[in-house]
């Protein structure tokens, strides 16, 4: 224990930040605990996305690529996540082949990702399947694509997610 002004000062920053932490913490427990099972019905599609509509549509950094977000589910509420992923030329609009993809949710408001690392299945040609995207809370994420093989990019695509 110190005495002195500044002392207390950075104890009492780190006992708000602590307090902070703690609370989020709690939420996000809370949240995960209210959460619907991940382990998909007898008879549904175990997952994939069907019937999807567009939810996010962005240029890559370098603005030769063109990546488009599809889910089944709209609106997008927080829980496990199941997208399709189509990359394609921006110029002319054909698929991009030999692109390996990753992913990285991120929750800027609160400055973390998720735990678990969502999982990435090459479809077809350009198109990707991303699936056990838990996205725990509601609020703005993204989905930080990082894109690799034959084309070196990377692309961001902004997401509302409600209750």
């Amino acid at each position: 224990m110190c005495d002195a002004t500044p002392c207390r000062r950075t104890q009492a920053r780190l006992f708000r930040y602590t307090a902070r932490m703690m609370k989020a913490l709690l939420m996000g427990t809370l949240l995960l605990g209210a959460t619907p099972s991940a382990t998909p019905d007898a008879g549904s599609d175990g997952g994939q996305v069907s019937a999807a509509a567009t939810v996010g549509t962005v240029a890559s950094a370098s603005g030769r690529l063109r990546v488009e977000v599809l889910s089944s589910m709209t609106p997008l509420r927080r829980g496990v996540q199941a997208f399709q992923v189509r990359i394609t030329d921006a110029a002319s609009g054909k698929p991009v082949p030999g692109v390996v993809l990753s992913v990285q949710p991120w929750m800027p408001a609160m400055n973390h990702g998720i735990s678990e690392v969502p999982r990435v299945t090459a479809r077809d040609p350009g198109t990707f399947e991303v699936s056990d995207a838990d996205l725990f809370m509601p609020g703005v994420w993204e989905l930080r694509f990082t894109l690799k093989g034959t084309v070196e990019d990377s692309a961001t695509v902004t997401l509302k997610l409600g209750r």
